[in-house]
């Protein structure tokens, strides 16, 4: 693929991106259950995240990093939404919980800012890299595998309607492989394949939101 489409197919990605992820925050905010609404906030905070760097992908500022970590904040302060929204339907007490994911947002935070700073960049096929340190990179992982994961199975097991149940449970899990591959890859094929598979999910995920007329 050469740069010129790439440099519209990564803009057109985070658009669709951060519309999605938006409306699946709307599907969850809306009902009822704590733990659906809890996860619906995280959503929110991705969604926000997205937004901040699609307007970085489409911009392309000299300095990437103030964008960067416009994004980051919200990305990162979703993960007390879902380590919230885990505690109110599994076997976990929320205050070991929340303190440990409180602990790792502000880790990464110091981290990737003051001590391995990120230093993102765009590839010569026009792809965004968040240019993180391997320790940032596990820290990352971390907090994705200690909230958002835990949070994926408490959605599941609070929604009820088993068609739902199964697409979120896969949906959302396939989002978690998505994310990871997202900040660790530095290969331009890997990260489409892995933007086509995250677009895919995204929208067999908020197609089946919005076609489900079942109570959650």
């Amino acid at each position: 693929m050469d740069s010129t489409s790439s440099n519209l197919l990564v803009p057109l990605f985070f658009i669709l991106a951060t519309l999605g992820v938006a409306i699946l925050a709307w599907w969850f905010l809306s009902k009822k259950q704590a733990a659906l609404k809890y996860f619906g906030w995280g959503l929110l905070g991705y969604a926000l995240g997205l937004a901040a760097w699609t307007v970085l992908v489409i911009t392309k500022p000299t300095d990437m990093k103030p964008l960067i970590l416009v994004g980051v904040v919200p990305f990162l302060l979703a993960h007390i939404a879902y380590a919230k929204a885990a505690s109110e339907k599994l076997a976990i007490k929320a205050s070991t919980l929340m303190g440990l994911v409180f602990t790792l947002i502000v880790v990464i935070f110091v981290f990737r800012t003051f001590i391995y700073p990120s230093e993102p960049y765009f590839s010569d096929k026009g792809y965004l890299y968040f240019g993180l340190a391997p320790a940032v990179v596990a820290l990352y992982i971390a907090i994705f595998s200690v909230s958002f994961l835990p949070a994926i199975r408490a959605v599941s097991a609070t929604i009820k309607d088993k068609s739902v149940k199964s697409v979120m449970a896969i949906g959302f899990t396939t989002l978690y492989i998505n994310s990871i591959i997202l900040v660790t890859t530095k290969d331009n094929t890997l990260q489409l394949i892995n933007g086509v598979v995250m677009s895919l999910a995204l929208l067999t995920l908020w197609v089946k939101a919005l076609s489900s007329r079942a109570k959650a």
